[in-house]
């Protein structure tokens, strides 16, 4: 490699690593994420009311492929477990995207963090810098945009997986307080 292809090279990554601590100093401007759905181990059946409910809101089809909340289900031993978005402070998919505020974006009156898909180009940065795993972002197979939980910030009742637990296994409290500014 030649000196000129060296220096261009720590260029880029000197300017990726600048854009990025931009993008998490302009998250100090937003509002600070409020609520995030919490999970009680002790409570769940696994009966998946909350996937399907949440499929059938966001997507208008039944099913956990789709859902922003998956269940994770061990049979053999009766154990569940809710894999949802943690709406964290300074989230990593919004410091890694490309179009912030038009792709991922944060509701400047309630804090939660959502994708619009009218301004996703799927390019699936969003799901590799998710902390969680697996991650809490992924991308719809049928229309290639990103999708999270956005604790159904168009239903005025708040997040149907709450409502409609049986067993009262979800509910809705204060957000994930920490920063997360990197990849897994």
């Amino acid at each position: 490699m030649s000196e000129g292809s060296t220096r261009s090279a720590t260029a880029r990554k000197g300017t990726r690593q600048v854009e990025r601590a931009e993008a998490l100093v302009a998250l100090t401007k937003f509002p600070k994420s409020k609520q995030a759905i919490h999970y009680d181990p002790e409570l769940c059946t696994g009966c998946g009311q909350c996937e399907l409910m949440c499929a059938l809101f966001n997507e208008g089809e039944g099913g956990p492929r789709h859902a922003r909340i998956r269940i994770a289900r061990n049979a053999f031993e009766a154990e569940f477990g809710a894999e949802v978005c943690a709406q964290y402070v300074a989230p990593s998919c919004y410091a890694v995207c490309p179009h912030p505020g038009e792709a991922l974006c944060i509701d400047e009156e309630t804090g939660v963090r959502y994708v619009d898909p009218e301004g996703c180009t799927g390019c699936g940065l969003c799901v590799a810098a998710c902390p969680l795993e697996p991650p809490r972002v992924r991308l719809h197979a049928g229309r290639g945009v990103a999708f999270k939980c956005d604790l159904c910030r168009d239903h005025s009742e708040g997040p149907l997986c709450v409502e409609y637990c049986p067993e009262g296994a979800l509910s809705v409290g204060e957000s994930m307080r920490k920063v997360v500014a990197s990849g897994r």
